[in-house]
């Protein structure tokens, strides 16, 4: 199985005589600074990643750098780049020295581009930031994510920290994915912190363990006694770009620094139904013919299920609840994802490729015969799983709380978060906030379109999934 590589990528674009007024008046964007689109050859860049646009308004010079996104068709071998916060260089930076500047082999490829326009190749893009980053600091700090030094900070982690990384990325975009929040604000991580427990101390605005105990919206979520018992805690509010009364408040905590940490664990709170879903994220190994996954009588992964159980049998004795709020599907919070690939790519904004299981449905296929290879082992596999789960599904019925506990079950929340530290693992404690008393609901908004675009709704949320994920 291959996938696309994600990464960030810059794209040098000089505006025509005709169009610089017009794209410099656009209307102000999400995060300040015009928002302009033009339409451009096609290009291959995942819309995952991040994009920099380098435009020249000017002749012959640098003039403006913002963030960019790949967009829909604007006609037959044309494709929109949309630009947000397009930002002027004060004073503008001269084509001509910044061909000078780099390393001669990286002259021809850069001239190229700067003649045609388009992306910059992945070498000669890290080293035109490294002669911007020295010719204006400012510059380099909005170009860090481009950075070879970046990229060899990210490289030095240790293969355990990444990986604790890794996970704990992934908890946090399958939360703000849950929550219609959008993941794009996990595009903000920096590899800078001196000391980092969690992937949420790596974002800007986060608050550290004792800015998260003095902080009394957080101290009074259900659970937070077991959370505020971890040495190492960090918290954010995430806020959607299109609507500010959705909101989910994620907190991270573990008893261990990243080199030791077992995994991570993401426990969703939904606030307004009073219902929580816990998933536990395990890794598909390269097979013969397709990724799987094995485990045995007795080993760690067999005493995480017995865990399961065990507080799946404590929720079962709490009586039915008979507040339709509190309608559930099924009431059993417990979710597998098995991911097909693990790895850490901060330039990434989309979720690990795998399939969810359902608790129950586990149970059921590890007693039958379904997961047995043919010498007796236990594997699972995309071909011997049947009916899974998949991404936008599981989405959906978390969103909705047709699935977790009810509200009455709720309140042994704490006792998961303490079994879940005790563990050794990360708990991604994500909490989707009720909205305010006077904000308007039950109109669900569609994130916008390209313009131009005539999508029915149905086809609109096929188009924004596909985009997503």
């Amino acid at each position: 199985m291959e996938y696309l590589v994600v990464s960030a990528s810059a794209y040098v674009l000089t505006v025509r005589p005709d169009r610089r007024e017009t794209l410099l008046s656009a209307e102000e964007g999400y995060f300040g600074g015009p928002s302009a689109a033009e339409p451009v050859p096609v290009f291959k860049h995942s819309r995952k990643a991040p994009l920099i646009v380098l435009a020249s308004f000017q002749d012959g010079y640098l003039t403006h750098v913002g963030d960019a996104r790949k967009g829909a068709s604007a006609g037959t071998g044309l494709v929109r780049l949309n630009m947000n916060s397009l930002q002027a260089l004060e004073p503008p930076i001269a084509l001509s020295e910044i061909v000078l500047r780099v390393p001669p082999k990286f002259r021809a490829p850069l001239e190229r581009v700067l003649t045609n326009d388009g992306l910059l190749p992945p070498k000669t893009l890290k080293a035109v930031v490294a002669v911007l980053s020295e010719m204006d600091s400012k510059l380099g700090e909005k170009l860090d994510r481009l950075s070879a030094n970046r990229a060899q900070q990210i490289a030095g982690l240790g293969a355990r920290v990444r990986e604790n990384l890794a996970l704990q990325k992934e908890t946090l975009a399958t939360a703000l994915e849950i929550a219609g929040v959008g993941t794009r604000q996990i595009l903000e991580w920096s590899p800078a912190t001196a000391e980092r427990t969690s992937f949420l101390d790596g974002l800007p605005g986060a608050r550290v363990r004792e800015d998260v105990m003095l902080h009394a919206d957080i101290m009074s979520l259900p659970g937070f006694a077991a959370i505020r018992e971890a040495p190492h805690i960090a918290a954010r509010t995430f806020e959607s770009e299109s609507n500010s009364s959705i909101r989910v408040t994620v907190i991270m905590a573990n008893r261990l620094p990243l080199e030791e940490q077992t995994g991570a664990d993401l426990i969703y709170f939904n606030e307004t139904y009073r219902s929580f879903v816990m998933v536990q994220y395990k890794a598909l190994e390269r097979g013969v013919e397709e990724p799987e996954f094995r485990w045995a009588e007795g080993d760690q992964f067999a005493g995480e299920i017995e865990r399961m159980d065990r507080l799946l049998e404590e929720l079962s004795k709490v009586k039915p609840d008979a507040d339709p709020d509190g309608f559930r599907f099924s009431s059993n919070p417990f979710f597998l994802k098995f991911c097909s690939r693990i790895n850490f790519n901060p330039d990434d904004r989309g979720m690990f490729p795998g399939m969810y299981l359902p608790h129950g449905l586990w149970k059921s296929l590890a007693a039958s015969d379904r997961l047995k290879g043919p010498r007796g082992g236990n594997v699972l596999t995309y071909g011997n799983v049947g009916r899974r789960l998949k991404g936008p599904e599981f989405t959906t019925l978390v969103a909705g709380s047709w699935v977790g506990t009810t509200i009455a079950q709720s309140a042994s929340l704490e006792v998961l978060i303490r079994e879940v530290l005790a563990s050794g693992r990360t708990v991604t404690f994500a909490v989707k906030r009720s909205p305010p008393p006077d904000s308007v609901t039950g109109a669900e908004t569609l994130p916008q379109l390209d313009e131009g675009e005539a999508l029915t709704p149905e086809e609109a949320f096929v188009k924004i999934r596909a985009e997503e994920d």
